[in-house]
């Protein structure tokens, strides 16, 4: 028993100290006025493209923007991405999820919330696309009701242009409380479905508990903590036939194939019959993942950055206990795993009323591959 515990204290010890040995590069330090980042996206040419939702933060700032360095320039432009009377449709109401695709277009996850507005209304939430060359907004796939509700909370998305006429768009729905699900819009045509709706697969995993730098956090009295809700980190395979799925409040990570997935007849039981458990994982927010097919978690427990191999394995990639509060955007690109720490864990909706975040938020990339 002493010559095995001595073995896993220096495994320990060997991965933490590569994770210390391969340090983070800050490449944005975000002050107000400007607002607390969570979305993340970085193009073919490492472009690095940024989020800024007004659910927990109505603010009056931009809602999108690129980063050139270290500096933020409202993206596509001011119009479209600052608070506007113009229709909710027409303008960027609070970004979320943002994914890029093979063709450097930028897919951003509206969930039209604003903190102070129980009504999401219809055109709020909804998926844009960019062209990132020209700036132009080449589609607005409008979530509509009945799959529209107040208590969605439209997290991530990826983008499979494998399947349908112009690609198939996969959401993650935490929800606001309840109403966890999954998304699935077709481009070509606009037509929306909801499928599991509060299953157990993307519903928070009962009396789930977090430490959140080193303190115990859950739901209680109907009242979360900490942030807390159902589907939310999602992925796709590199091939496009994969989608992966976690939810916030929980541990197990879930998949189902993008040709079950994309195809609008099949029945919800089918859809429940090809679900696939596909073990656990350090709770986490967002996902990332690369080339290869390896999984990236930010583990807001651990206050790490952690990879899962294809071969269902883990190691630490980064861990920083000062600086990883709340990782929450992921995106690979180019060798490089970028994260957004929006230390959404010390909002005043989690603290008694008390905001505890201290600026600056931190962006930070580091090198994941040789």
């Amino acid at each position: 028993m002493k010559k095995i515990t001595l073995i896993l204290l220096i495994l320990i010890n060997a991965i933490t100290m590569k994770a210390q040995n391969n340090p983070a590069q800050t490449i944005a330090s975000i002050n107000p006025p400007d607002p607390d980042p969570s979305g993340i996206a970085v193009s073919s040419d490492d472009r690095v493209f940024l989020g800024f939702p007004r659910h927990a933060d109505n603010h009056k700032e931009f809602a999108l923007a690129e980063l050139k360095n270290g500096q933020l320039t409202p993206f596509p432009n001011k119009e479209y991405v600052y608070p506007s009377n113009k229709p909710v449709k027409d303008w960027l109401v609070s970004p979320h999820g943002m994914y890029i695709d093979k063709n450097d277009i930028l897919w951003i996850l509206d969930d039209g919330k604003r903190t102070g507005i129980d009504e999401i209304p219809e055109g709020a939430a909804k998926v844009v696309a960019i062209d990132i060359k020209t700036k132009k907004i080449i589609q607005s796939l409008v979530i509509p009701k009945p799959v529209l509700r107040s208590t969605a909370h439209y997290n991530d998305l990826r983008v499979d242009l494998s399947h349908g006429k112009n690609g198939t768009v996969y959401i993650a729905n935490s929800g606001f409380g309840k109403d966890f699900s999954l998304v699935i819009i077709d481009v070509a045509s606009g037509k929306v479905k909801e499928v599991l709706r509060d299953h157990k697969t993307t519903s928070p995993e009962p009396n789930f508990l977090a430490f959140l730098e080193g303190q115990p956090r859950r739901q209680e009295n109907k009242k979360w903590s900490a942030p807390g809700g159902g589907a939310d980190g999602i992925s796709i395979s590199p091939d496009n036939q994969t989608l992966y799925w976690t939810t916030i409040s929980g541990r197990n990570l879930y998949s189902l194939p993008t040709s079950v997935l994309s195809d609008f007849s099949t029945s919800d039981q089918d859809i429940e019959n090809a679900v696939k458990f596909e073990g656990q994982h350090p709770a986490c927010d967002g996902l990332a993942e690369d080339e290869n097919g390896n999984i990236f978690f930010g583990a807001f427990e651990q206050q790490s950055l952690v990879k899962r191999t294809t071969d269902g394995n883990y190691e630490v990639v980064s861990h920083d206990k000062d600086n990883y509060v709340w990782p929450d955007g992921l995106a690979y690109r180019n060798g490089y795993l970028y994260v957004t720490l929006g230390q959404w864990n010390r909002l005043a909706s989690f603290n008694n009323g008390k905001d505890l975040r201290k600026p600056p938020y931190l962006v930070k990339k580091i090198k994941v591959t040789k």
